[in-house]
């Protein structure tokens, strides 16, 4: 460049050395935001797919706890002889009153050994009967609050059964949250004709039972009958292995209340805090674990060892925990209490 006297002047610019720093301090910034960007969006993905791996979960924790707290035994007092038995058409004639005491046609029973073969139950399960007004029946579709039987329980199987004729791939194999809901055409407690109106005399062994799949990958569920935690002796009480039958003593002759006894606590009674706990586990952990397997995979605890009783309760969490963690398993473990708002609890 020559100014206006005639010198020539340099001109300002940079040099090769200094775009050369300048394009790598420039390379080094892009790095470190396009770094930045793609840890962001996979955290991004990570939470997303982990909020929708556990949607499913959610949702069927919810409907349980719906459900338990809206159970019912419409109990009442009535007379029992001598025998500790009720008034029959056989018994009528000689029949004296000598007590008196609580009855219900319903019934409310959890525990460990609810469902049988076909079925495999893991943990716990629990059937009751619940106002849900389910009818597949139009001709009951106003009956409004109809009770039905309804349950919940832990299962590990295939889901070939759910798929259309169509769908020719290979069964997948999960464990399944299941719920039996029977519509109220079905409740043998409105059937005048029915002898018996006890609808769960022992496991539920049907290959077909009225169930239906709620959520997958659920590997715990957890069902403990308690009292309220300012009971005076302690909560666990009520039932420390966490079996609970409201039907006891309701057999003829019964077996469990004698004369010179009282009627026993849980007969005929709804427990009035019921603790729901579940654990579940992501899609993408148990794809890895499970494979092409049709067995149950191995989560790092043994079932017959953990969940047995309510004494255990926080150490079996904290197993099941550990095993998970060590194992690299996404999971979430979903508590609460639910109260019972027909329980009207008396010792």
């Amino acid at each position: 460049m020559v100014s206006a006297s005639g010198i020539r002047v340099p001109c300002a610019g940079f040099t090769v050395v200094e775009m050369m720093v300048a394009a790598a301090i420039l390379m080094v910034v892009l790095v470190i935001v396009l770094g930045i960007t793609e840890q962001t969006q996979i955290g991004l993905k990570f939470s997303t797919d982990k909020i929708e791996a556990f949607q499913n979960a959610r949702a069927a924790f919810e409907a349980i706890t719906r459900a338990v707290s809206s159970a019912t035994l419409n109990t009442y007092y009535d007379y029992y002889n001598a025998s500790r038995e009720r008034r029959t058409p056989a018994n009528a004639t000689a029949f004296v009153p000598a007590a008196y005491g609580r009855y219900s046609e319903l019934e409310f029973v959890s525990g460990k050994t609810l469902v049988s073969a076909p079925r495999s139950q893991i943990t716990h399960s629990i059937f009751f009967q619940s106002p849900l007004s389910y009818t597949q029946d139009t001709k009951y579709a106003n009956l409004v609050e109809s009770l039905n039987v309804t349950g919940f329980f832990l299962d590990f199987h295939h889901d070939g059964s759910e798929r259309p004729g169509f769908y020719r791939a290979k069964p997948r194999y999960r464990y399944r949250l299941m719920q039996l809901l029977e519509p109220t055409e079905s409740f043998s407690v409105y059937s005048p004709n029915a002898s018996n109106h006890s609808w769960l005399t022992g496991p539920i062994s049907r290959t077909n039972p009225p169930v239906r799949l709620l959520a997958e990958n659920i590997v715990a569920l957890v069902i403990w009958p308690k009292l309220p935690e300012e009971t005076p002796g302690g909560s666990q009480l009520l039932a420390r292995d966490f079996e609970y039958d409201s039907r006891i003593a309701n057999a003829s002759p019964p077996t469990a209340w004698t004369a010179d006894q009282p009627q026993p606590a849980k007969m005929n009674q709804l427990p009035p805090v019921v603790r729901v706990l579940m654990i579940a586990v992501d899609e993408r952990s148990m794809a890895r674990l499970q494979g092409d397997s049709t067995s149950q995979p191995d989560l790092g605890f043994d079932y017959a060892s953990v969940f047995q009783s309510a004494n255990k309760l926080d150490e079996d969490i904290e197993t099941v925990s550990d095993a998970l963690t060590a194992k690299n398993i996404n999971f979430r473990i979903f508590q609460t209490d639910i109260v019972i708002r027909g329980a009207k609890w008396s010792s």
